[in-house]
């Protein structure tokens, strides 16, 4: 996991990095995965959306660097 906010008490907005890949883990992860959480009357937290895309090392270096509020608490 990157980053989660929290734009109400009652939905979280996830992002992180993942991948598809046989055999050992690649050094850099090509995906950027999007996870909208809302959480029910019960109190359970459960997805209402997901995106996946690929990542663009150099477009995510011009946005942070236009835009520092973007850039994830964890950048790995």
């Amino acid at each position: 996991m990157l980053d989660v906010r929290f734009p109400g008490p009652d939905t979280a907005l996830v992002t992180g990095r993942g991948d598809t890949y046989k055999g050992s883990r690649p050094k850099r992860l090509s995906k950027v995965q999007t996870y909208v959480l809302v959480r029910q009357a019960d109190g359970r937290w459960r997805i209402a959306a997901f995106h996946n895309t690929k990542r663009k090392p150099l477009m995510e270096a011009i946005s942070f660097r236009t835009a520092p509020g973007l850039v994830p608490t964890d950048r790995r």
